[in-house]
């Protein structure tokens, strides 16, 4: 009876502990690519030489060119760590918009517009890096979290340059659209491992499902206090040249408050 006994309770801890491990391995990330980690944190070293980035403050001169004809002006881009962004734009027709975004305490985002109109992003709008205009604080910098998964594409040819196409997403429990929204796509030059480039999508506020191209082009990288700056970026959507900005100066870590990345 006791030898029964022994054997019932062996095989209901053996299912207990399959079963278990079987529920935790379904409930972990899927593993980031080996190489991927690798050459991401070659990237974030040829971009920051070492240097510990908490914030960053980049002036710029302003290209805008979301109407009929392009607007020129001046604009302030600002981030506090991975996950807080925000843009500032001083047009010279006499409009201002600012965009915020802000993932420290869930995925945010708000618009205002040069009417003093204000909005919010949509969630799935507020998942891919809201940092695109620094790659020393995008999700590059993300290696040692498990919930950003990396993996190497391939080497390729990424707008006439050979890059190195590297992808990153975001595995949430129970979100199963979260790794397409998140999805970020870098290019890295071969040869200094400094980003190229990096692709997402955008969607419509009210279809997460519609896909919007967005392309980000890093150019004329300049070394400031040890930090590889690039003092040409280009945002692109749907194939047409949005914003086009020449910085005209970058400091780091000088304290930027929270309450300037509030998105309510």
């Amino acid at each position: 009876m006791q030898t029964r006994i022994s054997c019932r309770c062996l095989h209901l801890f053996l299912f207990v502990l399959v079963g278990s491990t079987f529920l935790f391995s379904q409930n972990q990330p899927p593993a980031s690519d080996p190489q991927a980690i690798a050459l991401a944190s070659q990237s974030i070293v040829a971009l920051t030489r070492g240097t510990a980035i908490s914030g960053v403050r980049l002036a710029a001169n302003i290209t805008w060119i979301a109407g009929p004809e392009p607007e020129e002006g001046t604009g302030v881009l600002l981030a506090k760590g991975t996950s807080e962004s925000r843009i500032d734009l001083t047009l010279n027709s006499g409009g201002n918009r600012t965009e915020i975004r802000s993932s420290s305490n869930g995925a945010a985002g708000k618009w205002i517009n040069p009417d003093g109109k204000s909005g919010k992003y949509s969630f799935h709008n507020c998942l891919t890096d809201a940092v695109w205009f620094f790659p020393a604080l995008s999700s590059l910098a993300k290696v040692f979290d498990r919930r950003f998964v990396f993996s190497y594409i391939g080497e390729e040819t990424w707008n006439e340059l050979p890059a190195k196409h590297l992808r990153v997403y975001q595995a949430q429990k129970g979100f199963k659209d979260v790794p397409r929204l998140s999805t970020m796509d870098f290019y890295l030059d071969p040869a200094s491992s400094l980003p190229l480039g990096v692709t997402f999508k955008t969607h419509p506020d009210d279809n997460m499902d519609a896909e919007l191209s967005t392309e980000i082009r890093f150019g004329d990288y300049r070394l400031v206090h040890g930090v590889e700056v690039p003092f040409h970026i280009q945002r692109f959507e749907n194939g047409g040249l949005l914003m086009d900005v020449t910085v005209t100066g970058a400091s780091f870590n000088t304290g930027l408050p929270d309450d300037i990345f509030d998105t309510h």
